[in-house]
């Protein structure tokens, strides 16, 4: 095949098999490589496939161009154009003869070029062929396969007359039948290319003699032609999912038509080189592609259409570039008729590849956590945050959403609580220090504690003071340096020895308390906390705090009771032999107990064994070991400071510690920055990195009412849980979480927007009720206040005196409490009635179509037994109006 153009073409009526031609015409059939089926003269085309050469026809000469029959019968027949006008209808195999169709030749008057030929695939018999120019004779022929053919002129005798006025077509020297042509179109014209409408009969669209792209309806016997001058007349395919939409090419540029305005071309896209081919997708809507010369790749226009109100807008087009091969240039392809963006790629040589276009994956991500994803037309998969696939993501927004239906951030008294729903370490000690914060201030404990209007400052201010956010400390005074005594200690030769230098003073004190670690009158108690460590199992934090408030006897119980309650903590260390190993603890320096704890103690696993034998084996003010642990809980590490630091050196570890737990976005750290400014980076910075902007927005809500919650960003974070919540549609979390912030905040609370207002005066029945309720004492029923110790009943307008309507079965007046008197039956009831807004059962209800109504309670109850209206002579089916499942819901709840 070298030296001349091969190209390639998808049988219309088996999936499996193509043709190749260029000298001759070769038939594959497609097989799975993967089977390991393939002959060993299988052609490989791609990973998967293989093809193998069924058959080869060699019997026609100087193809120029060829169509395959769109019909499964006869089978493989094909309609070839010659380079001297005629076209023949061949095959690859001779069973196929008795069909009168194999061999048949259909040829012009005058021998010239035939450009193109193709089927119709509505009306199959019709065959087109659109050839060179001639003066004396038509460029577009369209047989009808199925007529019979006519003998020739020597044999039956025919005038040449009437061969010569167009009723004969055929060559008159031999003996072949002719075939008479059907219509005969362009006379004197050339005909480049042409395709007929794939939803439209007898519709012909062509590109002719240069200048013009011309549309052709045989079905009219006056104006068969509509044309517009363009020299975009090669390649004309039309686009099979839209029938008014058209390509063709010239040169460098492919032109886009819609025929419905066919005057100008929607759009006009230009290339580097000569396009060679245009083919439209016919499994993909809206997808062109295109070759050009010498080139590798295959490129694709994904026509994108948009409307702007009733006007179409200008549509956009995707390119994009699929690369079949790596370096050989593309001399044809062929798109698969049904299999998705498959296609077939053919190189001058004639090497064929199987490509498939892998198209851009579409994700769509629900509010709900589920994906879904595609390719193509096909549904690759969807799954939701219950697969285990997509357990994987770690998606915050699942844990949001669970935590919200939990209640989480809402349990106000045991604020604690809604650390436990979060399941998270670092959102359990964050809510457990916000709890401890508003127990010790309401215990009065902390009084004196702050200087300022924030209820929850951090360890640094309150150490201090001033306004840690600035860098601006204002000291209370130097802290007192003490030497404590070592508890629990074998005295002998050691009592005047076992002296740790400690710093004290009243900040330090209340850094402690927050941290758990407490003073009381006679020295530290450290009793409640070390016995809730030890019902946590975490004997080695409970040992280590122990050691660091100097009580060895207690520490080494601790670890004796750990390695019996806790046998699996033996796999990584056993706390048999660390408590063995601190009985022998002494404050020497120069011994082999503590050479041995130096070299031995980083091969420990546990954070805390490691700092504990850190600290015994310290020199005085030389803490890093300890400070630097980053295993240690942040308090912990905080109290230790406290603790052992000197005033300077505190400072510098506190604000070092910060601008770390900071940059890490470690919420434990909110101990040390309070809810501040500082807290507010903190915050930033935990949900840069995690996305919760739930927990932000909750913490916020606990700091109100205080300068942070009017913080942009703190906004910015509230707002965007709200609108989750409301893509969640979990409308009742919302409203929980409004009320909440409006009950710290009043100034939030919006302005009634709905008020009842008589019908007659169009006046606000409500607003005056609720001014008068300002000015005297009322009681609250149902949305009306009622002066207190009177029963007298508004049963009209305040503004006109006209009586307001009543309801349709208990006919008292709205605007009393009708509704709660139904189901409460007695004034003394009605005392017991919160301070509120009256339940759904006494509101005002009515029919939007008929506009009677009543008390919700009663209408429901009515409803239960009837289907139309109460009123009399009203036949309206008010209820049916409603969604069936709203209507059970509502009966369900208020019966």
């Amino acid at each position: 095949m070298t030296g001349v153009k091969v190209d390639i073409l998808w049988s219309p009526n088996h999936p499996d098999r193509f043709i190749t031609f260029g000298t001759d015409l070769r038939l594959y059939q497609l097989e799975n490589s993967k089977d390991g089926c393939c002959k060993s003269s299988a052609i490989l085309l791609s990973d998967s496939s293989c093809a193998a050469l069924l058959s080869i026809n060699s019997d026609n000469h100087y193809m120029k161009c060829i169509a395959w029959y769109p019909r499964h019968e006869p089978d493989n027949l094909l309609a070839v154009g010659q380079a001297n006008g005629k076209v023949v209808l061949t095959s690859f195999s001779q069973n196929f003869e008795s069909s009168g169709l194999v061999g048949r030749e259909f040829v012009p008057r005058q021998a010239r070029q035939c450009n193109a030929v193709a089927w119709s695939t509505i009306d199959s018999n019709l065959l087109a062929a659109g050839l060179e120019k001639n003066r004396s004779d038509y460029a577009l022929i369209v047989w009808d396969v199925t007529r019979p053919q006519l003998p020739t002129l020597e044999s039956e005798g025919l005038d040449r007359r009437q061969h010569i006025a167009g009723f004969l077509i055929g060559d008159h020297t031999g003996n072949q039948p002719t075939s008479r042509a059907l219509f005969e179109l362009g006379l004197s014209e050339t005909v480049h290319s042409l395709h007929w409408s794939l939803q439209q009969q007898k519709m012909l669209f062509c590109g002719m003699n240069n200048k013009h792209l011309k549309v052709f309806d045989l079905r009219e016997s006056t104006k068969q032609c509509t044309s517009t001058p363009t020299k975009a007349v090669f390649g004309v395919c039309v686009d099979p999912f839209c029938e008014h939409r058209l390509a063709s090419f010239v040169e460098n540029q492919v032109v886009i038509w819609d025929i419905r305005n066919f005057e100008k071309p929607m759009n006009v896209v230009t290339e580097s080189r000569h396009v060679t081919k245009l083919a439209w997708c016919p499994t993909r809507n809206g997808v062109l592609s295109s070759v050009v010369r010498d080139s590798s790749v295959v490129k694709l226009y994904d026509i994108q259409h948009a409307s702007l109100g009733n006007d179409e807008v200008e549509p956009a087009i995707v390119e994009r570039c699929v690369q079949p091969y790596a370096q050989h240039a593309i001399s044809s392809f062929s798109w698969h008729p049904t299999f998705e963006n498959r296609m077939l790629t053919v190189t001058p040589t004639g090497t064929i590849r199987d490509y498939t276009v892998f198209d851009r994956m579409t994700l769509n991500w629900s509010p709900t956590s589920e994906i879904v994803w595609t390719h193509g037309k096909k549904l690759l998969q969807c799954i939701d945050h219950q697969d285990q696939q997509y357990k994987t993501l770690d998606d915050i927004s699942v844990k949001m959403r669970n935590r919200a239906l939990l209640g989480y951030g809402l349990k106000t008294q045991q604020l604690w609580q809604n650390g436990e729903i979060a399941q998270e370490p670092g959102l359990l000690e964050l809510w457990t220090w916000l709890d401890r914060m508003k127990s010790l201030r309401e215990e009065g404990k902390i009084k004196g504690f702050f200087k300022g209007e924030n209820k929850y400052e951090g360890v640094r201010s309150l150490i201090f003071g001033g306004d840690s956010s600035l860098g601006v400390w204002v000291t209370s005074g130097k802290s007192e340096q003490i030497f404590a005594n070592w508890v629990g200690l074998d005295s002998k030769g050691q009592t005047g020895s076992c002296k740790v230098p400690m710093y004290h003073s009243n900040e330090r004190d209340r850094a402690l308390q927050l941290c758990e670690w407490g003073y009381d009158n006679d020295g530290l108690s450290l009793v409640p906390i070390l016995e809730k460590l030890e019902l946590d199992r975490q004997y080695s934090r409970a040992a280590a705090i122990a050691i660091f408030t100097l009580k060895m006897k207690r520490a080494i119980q601790i670890l004796k009771k750990g390695a019996t309650a806790n046998p699996a903590v033996g796999k990584d260390v056993n706390l048999n032999v660390v408590a063995m190993a601190l009985s022998g603890f002494t404050q020497e320096k120069n011994t082999l107990w503590r050479e041995m704890c130096d070299v031995l103690r980083p091969q420990l696993n546990d954070p805390y064994l490691r700092s504990m034998f850190a600290f015994l084996t310290s020199d005085v003010d030389n803490y890093d070991c300890v400070l630097n642990e980053s295993g240690i809980a942040v308090k912990d590490r905080v109290s230790f400071a406290c603790m052992y630091l000197p005033d300077n050196k505190l400072f510098e570890y506190l604000d070092r510690l910060t601008k770390k737990v900071i940059e890490t976005g470690d919420l434990t750290g909110i101990l040390l920055t309070g809810l501040n400014q500082e807290g507010l980076q903190l915050l930033q910075r935990y949900v840069d990195l995690t996305g919760d902007v739930q927990t932000a927005s909750l913490v916020v809500l606990q700091a109100m009412p205080s300068l942070i919650n009017q913080d942009q960003q703190a906004q910015l974070w509230v707002n965007s849980y709200r609108e989750l919540l409301d893509s969640w549609r979990l409308w009742h979390q919302r409203a929980l979480f409004d009320v909440q912030w409006c009950k710290v905040n009043p100034s939030t609370v919006p302005p009634q927007q709905v008020f009842v207002s008589c019908n007659f005066c169009g006046k606000s029945v409500t607003s005056y009720m609720q001014h008068l309720g300002q000015s005297q004492g009322l009681r609250t029923y149902g949305r009306f206040n009622f002066p207190v110790g009177n029963k007298s009943k508004m049963t009209s307008c305040p503004g006109c005196r006209k009586p307001l309507p009543r309801c349709a079965l208990c006919l008292t007046n709205m605007g009393t409490p009708a509704g709660v008197y139904w189901n409460k039956g007695s004034e003394q009831k009605l005392d017991k009635v919160e301070n509120k807004l009256s339940k759904f059962s006494s509101w005002f209800t009515w029919c939007q179509t008929c506009r009677h109504g009543g008390h919700a309670a009663h209408l429901i109850e009515w409803f239960k037994d009837h289907t139309e209206c109460p009123v009399t002579a009203c036949s309206c089916k008010c209820m049916s109006l409603d969604a069936i499942a709203n209507v059970a819901n509502a009966t369900d709840k208020y019966s």
